[in-house]
């Protein structure tokens, strides 16, 4: 997975994206990654009203242990009485800080075991017990390498699986309103969001920089207040797709978390969306990108798309009604390349100079 991003709407609402491309070893291009995921079980969110999403960047395995772990944390809490605990995101951040511990953990001395016999404890003692016989580490080179390993000074494409990992968690709770994190397997840093918008993976910088495009335009007002929601799709899509245009391992289908904290519906709080309806949310910016379009047009049908939940035909069937020009939009929805710029001006016509008469 090569871009995450995510983008605060309100102090209540906001969105994760990512997209689906994996590149296995960094050889094999696949589409598979199901690496955004909700972390907070059912029963939990129903009972306590907050909702969080985890988008993580990186090993697939890796990601779906540490969400695992987290929602075992996370339940264990709940039926412990600990729920005060809960309703303050950033202690759930916390948790899926030392989820992340705990699998680097273990696939660190899973690995030091495959190759030389003994974990990280063992290593850090000395000594490991083979058949009930005590066995003392001594060989120099074989300690210098566990090492190297256990602290990543050994990057390789056995390590960086294991290290080479980072997510996005943000999500609403009922204290704080919406907030998010963006959580480091490699340093286990844990930071707190503070500029309402973040972007992981190789993409990052494309993502970034439309961000800033965005963003540098609001007044100070307009920051504290936050964004329309279908703005907030939009402009989130924006960054996404500049990733996807600009940067490699970048691809496949997008995947969107969506969460409205102080939505009426119960069911409109925390929301999944993929596939064919993210497909076409796509191609209607995509279209504006290109000029096929205009914001105004596609608005209206980003919201009956996303948030009506309208009939998936009927909106496409508009939004190709649209368009300027039907046939270049098929086209460039198709591959077809555009010239980015129109003809250039025919120079005039060179007559004959009249005789001065005299």
């Amino acid at each position: 997975m090569a871009i995450v991003t995510s983008l605060q709407f309100s102090a209540s609402s906001g969105a994760l994206m990512c997209d689906e491309e994996y590149w296995y070893l960094r050889r094999r291009r696949s589409f598979f990654l199901d690496n955004i995921r909700n972390v907070i079980p059912e029963e939990v969110s129903n009972e306590l009203e907050i909702y969080a999403g985890y988008g993580g960047w990186g090993h697939p395995g890796f990601h779906e242990e540490v969400i695992e772990r987290t929602r075992e944390k996370v339940l264990a809490a709940y039926k412990a009485g600990k729920t005060s605990d809960l309703l303050d995101l950033e202690n759930i951040a916390m948790m899926v800080r030392k989820s992340m511990e705990e699998t680097r953990r273990r696939k660190v001395d899973d690995m030091l075991k495959y190759l030389y016999g003994f974990n990280l404890n063992e290593l850090n003692q000395g000594y490991f017990e083979e058949n009930g016989e005590k066995v003392e580490i001594k060989q120099q080179d074989v300690l210098d390498a566990a090492k190297a390993i256990a602290t990543f000074k050994t990057q390789n494409n056995l390590t960086n699986p294991i290290f080479k990992n980072k997510c996005v968690f943000a999500g609403f709770d009922p204290t704080w309103g919406f907030r998010g994190w963006h959580i480091n397997a490699e340093n286990t840093v844990c930071s707190l969001i503070s500029g309402g918008f973040e972007a992981i993976g190789a993409g990052l910088y494309g993502a970034g920089i439309e961000f800033s495009r965005i963003l540098n335009r609001f007044t100070l007002d307009q920051r504290r207040t936050g964004m329309d929601r279908v703005w907030g799709i939009i402009a989130l899509m924006e960054a996404t797709l500049n990733a996807w245009e600009h940067f490699h391992e970048v691809g496949g289908g997008l995947h969107l978390i969506l969460i409205d904290g102080k939505s009426g519906k119960k069911t409109d709080r925390y929301r999944e969306i993929s596939d064919h309806t993210m497909q076409l949310a796509k191609e209607m910016v995509t279209a504006v990108r290109f000029g096929m379009t205009s914001y105004e047009t596609i608005y209206p049908l980003m919201d009956e798309l996303i948030f009506k939940k309208a009939d998936l035909k009927k909106v496409e069937n508009k939004f190709l009604d649209s368009a300027s020009d039907q046939t270049a939009l098929k086209k460039l929805l198709r591959g077809y390349k555009f010239y980015p710029y129109p003809e250039p001006p025919k120079a005039p016509a060179r007559g004959r100079a009249k005789k001065e008469v005299k």
